[in-house]
């Protein structure tokens, strides 16, 4: 049997769960809070800030 696995196109994250840095140059280095409570920057810049607070991350694959 081959069972193959899900990929996650998007996630959504809530206020509280996600920051972001603005650099002087204008580039934004956003950070998401992880289940341990640990902040992990993210690789990429692919965030859509949505109208209600969350922000959605789209994944390239």
């Amino acid at each position: 049997m081959n069972e193959t696995s899900r990929r996650i196109d998007r996630a959504t994250f809530q206020p509280g769960d996600y920051g972001r840095v603005m650099h002087a140059d204008g580039t934004a280095q956003w950070w998401l809070r992880s289940s341990n409570g640990a902040w992990t920057a993210l690789p990429h810049q692919r965030v859509i800030e949505n109208d209600d607070g969350t922000i959605t991350l789209q994944y390239v694959t």
